[in-house]
C-alpha cells in the first residue's frame, strides 16, 4: 500500500479573544510499507503551544475486509486524536470556563494552505509553524511549509 502524501487544516472555534486553534494532519506511506498520520494541534495563546504526535501503522498487517486503509481513514482519525487533545487543553487551562467551552462538539472548519500563509505574513505563531516544519514526515506539508516560509512578513503600522 502506498498513501499519496496529503495534510489537512482545520480551524476551532475560538477559545476565547485570541485567534482559533486550528489542527494540521497528514497521511503518508515511508519505507517498509509503513503508512504514517500526524497531528499538530495549534492553541493560540501566547506565542502559540504546539500539541503534536505521528501514528505508525504496519499496513501488511492490516486486514483487507470490511475496512478500506487508506488516506481518509488515517487523516479522520488523527482529527479524531487531535480534537480530544484539544478537549483536555480546555478541561486543564479554561478553568470555570471549562464547562461551557466543552458542553458542545468542538466543530471544525476545513481550510487550506492560504490559512498558514497568513500566519505566517503576520508575524503570527511562527514558531509553531517552524516547529510543525521540523516535526513532519510529510513531504506535501513540509514543501508546503518551506514555501511559505520564504513569503514576506506583513511591515503593519497604525494609523
Amino acid at each position: 500500500m502506498n498513501l499519496q502524501p496529503t495534510f489537512r487544516i482545520h480551524l476551532a472555534d475560538p477559545l476565547g479573544l485570541a485567534d482559533a486553534p486550528f489542527i494540521v494532519t497528514t497521511a503518508y506511506t515511508q519505507a517498509a510499507g509503513l503508512a504514517h498520520a500526524e497531528w499538530f494541534l495549534v492553541v493560540p495563546e501566547g506565542k502559540g503551544m504546539l500539541f503534536a504526535q505521528r501514528n505508525t501503522l504496519d499496513s501488511k498487517s492490516f486486514p483487507d475486509a470490511h475496512v478500506k486503509l487508506d488516506e481518509e481513514l488515517l487523516l479522520n482519525e488523527v482529527l479524531d486524536q487531535a480534537k480530544l487533545r484539544l478537549r483536555r487543553y480546555i478541561l486543564e487551562n479554561k478553568g470555570d470556563a471549562a464547562p461551557l467551552l466543552l458542553a458542545k462538539q468542538i466543530e471544525l472548519q476545513h481550510t487550506d494552505h492560504n490559512h498558514l500563509a497568513r500566519l505566517w505574513m503576520r508575524g503570527s505563531y511562527c514558531g509553531c509553524l517552524s516547529e510543525i516544519r521540523a516535526k513532519s514526515r510529510c513531504t506535501a506539508l513540509i514543501d508546503t511549509l518551506v514555501w511559505i516560509h520564504g513569503l514576506p512578513m506583513l511591515a503593519a503600522e497604525d494609523l
